[in-house]
């Protein structure tokens, strides 16, 4: 048998890595290959061309019985169902890692249809709500944990919780596509909510550093913004780790980002900014563990205004399963699907 893993996107090919990471120490004498399609906005083009195979969607994997294929679930999600289709047909386990905090089960509908792997591990509690909520049925899902946030946190000591530095940082999403995605428009996008903190800045007298999302690598959309009285940086996920990154501000803000999780985590100041007449996205989330939900520009400036930062900390056990334990659980399970 063989163990397959199809790597693609940011968050979700970063946890695949880690996934097979783990089977490969747990279990040596398994066959493991990592199969892309190339969309690997995290990764080395070195690495990518070194260590993973090219997916032909066209012509499949080439599974056969008693194999294992894991994947993540991308929007559109097409090429995910295509490999859901040949593990049915070739007497397969297919597996998707859902690894966002409070997870979009839409991804699993197509055409008003449920397309469901044999298993869905997630890493959290509204995820698990989600899934159920949608018609997914319980035997489907696994609670796992985040293999991605188990990983960042493992060696973390607590940072200060003000470096003084004066620094918003910003966390953009491409909202307005994943809102396409979705078929629901949350009324905003990523630029206008830039611009909105560039103008809180100056208002402030902080400075304003944007790490843009991996999605976003090579877009322009942000150079319009200057200040002549504030800084206002650009930058991306190759300029620096995100623990370096978010360890040079003082307040962390993002629309609906799984970095505001490791930013409250690590002891910054941490808010969300949905200018939406709509219910935030994520906002059970953000509210379990203590992380502002602001709908409007007053309210972000009042909640930047307030240098207090949340003294409960970030109760993760609260809502992710595993804490601490999810790469044991994991391979665990992987352990029962083999013949």
């Amino acid at each position: 048998m063989k163990v397959y893993f199809f790597v693609t996107g940011n968050l979700a090919a970063e946890t695949l890595l880690i996934a097979a990471d783990e089977l490969k120490s747990k279990f040596p004498e398994l066959d493991i290959v990592l199969l892309t399609d190339g969309i690997l906005p995290t990764l080395s083009s070195d690495f990518i061309s070194s260590s993973l195979k090219e997916y032909d969607i066209s012509n499949g994997i080439g599974l056969k019985e008693g194999d294992i294929v894991i994947t993540g679930m991308m929007w559109p999600g097409d090429k995910e169902r295509g490999i859901f289709r040949e593990a049915k047909d070739a007497g397969a386990q297919s597996v998707v890692l859902l690894q966002d905090i409070s997870g979009d089960a839409k991804k699993f509908m197509f055409q008003g249809i449920l397309h469901l792997p044999d298993h869905i591990c997630v890493s959290d509690l509204l995820t698990y709500e989600n899934l159920l909520n949608i018609g997914i049925p319980k035997s489907k899902i696994v609670s796992l944990g985040s293999l991605y946030l188990d990983s960042l946190f493992k060696d973390f000591n607590k940072v200060n919780k003000c470096n003084h530095s004066k620094k918003i940082g910003y966390l953009t999403v491409p909202n307005k596509n994943d809102f396409k995605n979705w078929g629901s428009d949350y009324g905003y996008v990523e630029t206008e909510v830039a611009e909105d903190l560039l103008r809180l800045s100056e208002q402030l007298n902080m400075d304003m550093v944007i790490r843009k999302h991996p999605k976003e690598h090579s877009s322009s959309k942000y150079d319009h913004l200057v200040s002549n009285s504030v800084s206002c940086e650009i930058t991306s996920h190759t300029d620096a780790s995100i623990i370096d990154f978010i360890s040079s501000c003082d307040v962390v803000v993002s629309t609906y980002s799984t970095t505001l999780i490791i930013a409250q985590k690590m002891g910054k100041k941490t808010v969300s900014y949905q200018p939406t007449e709509n219910k935030p996205f994520r906002f059970e989330v953000y509210e379990r563990l203590g992380i502002p939900v602001t709908r409007s520009r007053d309210e972000l400036y009042a909640c930047l205004l307030d240098s207090r930062t949340d003294e409960r900390g970030c109760p993760l056990d609260s809502v992710i399963f595993n804490y601490n334990h999810s790469s044991e659980k994991f391979s665990s399970f992987i352990d029962t699907l083999r013949p």
